[in-house]
């Protein structure tokens, strides 16, 4: 019988050209390791087949190199129906195995934040990824309070801008609505979603991009430039062709991925040509739009990017656990596809 030799942390080091610490710190998810040098092991481990010894490092280390990923029931369809989620996780899950953690999804009933924290207090974690935050989230507050490393992929708080990952969205408003005012589009619509009466934060900041683009070209801002739908798809469909119905905006600013394409086909269904009768702009990853036509003209914003660093900092408050890391935050980038025109 052919014995088949383990690959060890040793032989990590040897492959890589570095020291077992500096294996043992990428492991473990340490800030102290270039990304250069910890690109460099992480290709080594696939390259070696290398699998943590999990169970060792947990009595080592007091770890048990699990991550939770909090989802709320109120923002679980929208995880399963949703097309940027499938990215985002996808994402979080490769960068976490690779330090040799797991996922444990967590999903809560409700909003209630008592029994919110308990659900995530009794979960074998050592850190929670949390999705989904409307203005001024009070469970930031809770987990501080119970010393539980945290962090959130979008802004939580208008007291607070750390502990997060996310875009700027105030400019990621701004340079779509300033797009199709160069166009000569002067009756333009911004269309979020509306979470039982509250809007996710990036909206809010959408929002504030979308009026100063307004503001700049001298246009008048009133509530009629902002509308709220709850975002399923037969929802979605209804209110925009009631919306045209009553008044034939020439442009519209939508802030997901199942709204814009909701938008599109309904409008199609209606008669109407993109875009020589109505400009559409999303808001997403433009993957999720490569199949369709006319190809949208999209906000690009890269969730990859974004579930890795996720972990990066969730593992950075986990390791270090002294100060409370700052927001990052990158540009999303305007990629003009066939869905804009000028105004006619």
């Amino acid at each position: 019988m052919i014995k088949i030799k383990k690959v060890t942390i040793y032989d990590v080091a040897k492959h890589a050209n570095v020291t077992k610490s500096t294996v043992s710190r990428v492991l473990n998810g340490s800030t102290q390791v270039s990304e250069k040098t910890k690109s460099k092991v992480l290709e080594s481990m696939n390259s070696l087949g290398f699998v943590p010894n999990t169970a060792a490092r947990t009595l080592k280390s007091g770890k048990n190199n699990i991550i939770g990923l909090v989802v709320t029931q109120q923002e679980f369809s929208e995880v399963i129906l949703n097309p940027f989620y499938p990215l985002l996780l996808k994402a979080i899950t490769e960068r976490a195995q690779s330090y040799g953690y797991h996922i444990l999804l967590i999903n809560p009933a409700g909003i209630n934040y008592d029994s919110y924290i308990d659900v995530i207090k009794n979960n074998t974690a050592d850190g929670f990824i949390l999705l989904g935050s409307t203005a001024n989230d009070t469970l930031s507050e809770k987990l501080d309070k119970d010393n539980i490393p945290y962090v959130f992929n979008m802004k939580y708080s208008n007291e607070h801008d750390d502990n997060y990952v996310s875009f700027d969205h105030v400019n990621s408003g701004y340079i779509a609505t300033k797009y199709l005012l160069d166009l000569g589009h002067k009756n333009i619509k911004i269309i979020v979603g509306d979470i039982k009466g509250k809007l996710l934060s990036h909206n809010i900041e959408r929002i504030k991009g979308f009026e100063q683009a307004l503001k700049e070209y001298g246009l008048p801002i009133n509530e009629n430039n902002l509308l709220k739908t709850p975002g399923f798809m037969e929802d979605s469909y209804n209110f925009i062709k009631n919306l045209y119905k009553e008044e034939h905006p020439s442009s519209l600013l939508l802030s997901n991925e199942v709204t814009a394409i909701t938008a599109l086909n309904c409008l199609l269904d209606e008669g109407y040509t993109i875009p020589d009768d109505i400009s559409l702009i999303s808001f997403g990853h433009i993957d999720i739009f490569k199949n369709i036509r006319p190809k949208l003209t999209t906000v690009h914003e890269d969730f990859e990017w974004q579930g890795r660093t996720l972990v990066d900092m969730l593992l950075k408050r986990i390791n270090e656990n002294k100060t409370i890391p700052k927001a990052i935050t990158k540009q999303a980038e305007l990629i003009i596809g066939k869905s804009t025109g000028k105004q006619k």
